[in-house]
């Protein structure tokens, strides 16, 4: 096999080889737990590589599909467009990326969070499923493989928010989250028979074409609005994630976390590159936002639990993230947009990286501090940094970055949102920079709880070094995003954009 064919079928090694090794890692548990763990991490780091592989050539060359069944897809030869296709483009590249930081943090931290719990190679075959069905809906250029892409993520991540399931939490959890992604997949396949019977193509080029702004275009529009916006964990649809990210196996919350990322992704892919209502739909992104904002942050406020605390601020940046976006659709085709609204598109997508990042770093060490302790609320911690000064190190930058202290990438992001969407209304300005002042509080008040004061001997044992080594590795990204956020924004944000905003010019390399 040639390099040029390796990098020509990067974005099928993606999905191909997660797949794989999740029926492997399945079937090794009859063997070894040894076979299953090195099945596991040769499927992270050989992910990782073809993630690594489309990234570079797409952003030093260009982008291109890759079309099952077609040696090159045309818009002239439209029976190729009916066939599976993958996009990779900048866009693309943008999501994997952030899916895979977080994935490889957390499937090294897993090693030595999950080690003595039955069943770990049940546990590593749907991790790699929940990667596999979360790259798949970022990469998909059609809905019916979007909607095939949607099930196995609902499915195998709501099997691991399950997997402890001798505790009753956990079944709940599960169980709200399955009803909501099942009826959420459903209203997506009705979305796709409307497209499908108005159109009568799937391909989001074509699609594209297609839409008028017609009743059923505007209705197929709403509903896979609201249900990509449900599983992003945007308000009000929001009420799943607390329980969620704070039921799962601790080692894997960041990674349920991240699938709400993917959906937010795919939700941006559609709005720009296949529905042309720009300015509605902007509007309504910018009225989720500011209310995920408000909503998640003052939820944030009460809570005493440090997993459903972050979790609550989770649903928070996704606010800032949907706001800033929503300004660079609404103002997309006119001269707002070259004034202010690729500003925030930038500031928007910056931000979505940086929340993958420090988002999981806070996770993991609100787990670790779990994990050693068997405490989970606020109120009954404290002193942990005479025992732990490296998780204290991590949940502190996390902290920081959360809520924008300067000189770290969360600032940078932030700031980006804050001056281009100013510039659209000073209102919704005020309200991000209100937010994220009361982050600041809510974030400081949790770590001087948890860790300051005089040694309380909560601690009942060690942190793994595969546990600090996934915290480390989030570490380095943050600390690299905060470094050059110029080369962040000019290197991988831009050529997000450019493939939300451009027409795409399919082009095999």
């Amino acid at each position: 096999m040639t390099w040029d064919t390796l990098v020509t079928n990067s974005p099928t090694f993606i999905l191909g080889i997660p797949l794989l090794f999740a029926f492997l890692t399945a079937l090794s548990g009859r063997f070894s737990k040894k076979i299953g763990d090195t099945l596991f991490f040769i499927a992270l780091i050989a992910t990782a590589f073809f993630v690594s592989l489309m990234s570079y050539e797409v952003l030093t060359g260009e982008s291109w599909f890759y079309v099952f069944g077609a040696e090159q897809p045309s818009p002239e030869n439209i029976r190729s467009f009916f066939r599976i296709t993958f996009a990779a483009d900048g866009f693309a590249v943008l999501a994997t990326i952030t899916i895979m930081i977080t994935a490889v943090a957390a499937g090294i931290y897993s090693y030595g969070f999950m080690k003595f719990e039955t069943g770990l190679n049940k546990f590593y075959t749907l991790f790699l499923l929940t990667l596999a069905g979360v790259n798949g809906m970022v990469l998909t250029g059609d809905l019916f493989n979007l909607f095939v892409w949607f099930e196995v993520t609902s499915v195998a991540s709501c099997a691991l928010v399950a997997f402890k399931n001798y505790r009753g939490e956990s079944v709940e959890a599960a169980l709200k989250y399955m009803i909501l992604s099942t009826v959420g997949g459903l209203v997506i396949l009705f979305s796709i028979g409307l497209l499908y019977g108005q159109h009568g193509v799937l391909n989001y080029a074509l699609l594209r074409e297609g839409i008028t702004g017609s009743f059923i275009d505007k209705l197929a529009l709403g509903l896979v609005m609201v249900i990509l916006a449900m599983k992003a964990s945007s308000v009000p649809m929001h009420m799943w994630a607390p329980d969620a990210y704070g039921e799962a196996p601790g080692s894997v919350t960041p990674f349920i976390a991240i699938t709400s990322l993917g959906s937010l992704f795919v939700l941006f892919r559609l709005l720009f590159s296949v529905f042309s209502l720009t300015v509605v739909s902007g509007s309504i992104l910018i009225i989720l936002g500011t209310l995920s904002m408000i909503i998640g942050v003052s939820m944030a406020l009460v809570q005493s639990d440090l997993k459903r605390l972050i979790a609550y601020l989770s649903v928070s940046q996704v606010g800032y993230m949907m706001m800033a976006v929503g300004v660079g659709l609404a103002t997309l085709n006119t001269g707002d947009y070259d004034s202010f609204g690729e500003l925030a598109m930038q500031g928007g997508l910056f931000h979505m990286i940086n929340d993958g990042v420090y988002k999981a770093l806070l996770f993991l060490s609100a787990v670790a501090v779990v994990h050693v302790t068997d405490i989970r609320s606020l109120n009954d911690l404290g002193g942990l940094a005479h025992k732990m000064p490296y998780v204290t190190f991590f949940f502190l930058l996390g902290a920081l970055s959360i809520a924008g202290i300067p000189p770290l990438s969360g600032f940078s992001s932030k700031l980006l949102i804050y001056k281009s969407v100013y510039l659209y209304s000073p209102i919704l300005a005020i309200v991000a920079l209100v937010v994220s002042i009361i982050t600041l509080a809510i974030i400081g008040k949790a770590f001087f709880n948890a860790f300051l004061g005089p040694d309380q001997g909560l601690v009942k044992r060690r942190v793994s070094k595969t546990m600090l080594l996934g915290m480390g590795i989030l570490t380095v990204a943050l600390v690299l995003f905060t470094l050059f956020p110029n080369i962040v924004v000019t290197e991988v944000v831009t050529p997000a954009i450019d493939a939300l905003t451009e027409t795409f010019e399919g082009v095999i390399p």
